[in-house]
């Protein structure tokens, strides 16, 4: 698996799953613009194999996606692969409590976000030649968990705008495919734990959840997300993969 002057931009870059996509991405030779809200260097993976670029990114924003991705093309000539990271997940609000904004603050992250991302990276790819989206979504677009709802019910949609989008761009030779995973040892999955609840007994009750024995760490994901964007698996889109230790099987 090479990645030998593909130029790849990651969005919510800085996070844990974000950090090791990039680190491994890099080190198969591709070109990695990281993307987030923030662009605080420290922060930044360091990489094994080529340059790491930093772009502060607000996915819901359609001017700063236009200005990002013409960017890239400009000064690399071609935006390769995308990879929609970006995403907010705040657990634990009962649904008859969920607040209109809390909900809406998912739906405009989480699927309008990625919509976007699919828009103008389709668009930029549709003219050089083609290329790879890999959307997030999550094994919770299965599962529903009523103190998550907007979480849940924005990753659904974006497994369905994955498969839109996927038949959309198939006349551009632009795959699009998603990863669903299932718990993964990030920040994000620390925000579930309760005050004054036995952090081991948290991942005692993930691991429950996953025939394969233990939980995820970022590398699973980001071994499955190189996968999807090797441009030999150019016959790959639509797909929806769960890397979730079986967490969905039942």
């Amino acid at each position: 698996m090479s990645f030998e002057s593909q130029t790849i931009l990651i969005t919510g870059g800085m996070g844990g799953i974000g950090r090791e996509v990039a680190r491994l991405l890099a080190s198969l030779g591709a070109r990695v613009i990281v993307s987030d809200r923030s662009t605080v260097r420290e922060r930044v993976p360091a990489t094994a194999a080529g340059a790491t670029e930093i772009v502060t990114l607000d996915v819901t924003s359609e001017e700063n996606w236009q200005n990002v991705v013409d960017g890239i093309v400009q000064r690399h000539g071609a935006l390769n692969a995308l990879v929609n990271i970006a995403g907010v997940f705040t657990p634990g609000i009962p649904f008859e409590s969920m607040t209109l904004q809390q909900w809406r603050h998912h739906m405009d992250v989480n699927l309008d976000g990625t919509f976007l991302g699919c828009r103008f990276a389709m668009a930029a790819m549709a003219r050089t030649g083609g290329g790879s989206i890999v959307n997030f979504s999550s094994g919770l677009a299965h599962i529903m968990l009523s103190d998550a709802a907007a979480y849940c019910v924005s990753k659904a949609a974006v497994l369905a705008l994955t498969r839109l989008a996927a038949k959309a761009g198939g006349k551009h030779r632009v795959r699009v495919n998603a990863v669903l995973p299932g718990a993964i040892d990030t920040p994000m999955l620390w925000g579930n734990l309760r005050e004054g609840q036995d952090p081991q007994a948290l991942i005692d009750m993930l691991v429950k959840q996953h025939p394969i024995g233990r939980i995820g760490v970022p590398l699973d994901v980001a071994q499955a997300v190189a996968f999807l964007c090797d441009p030999a698996n150019g016959f790959i889109t639509g797909a929806l993969l769960a890397v979730d230790g079986g967490q969905l099987v039942d």
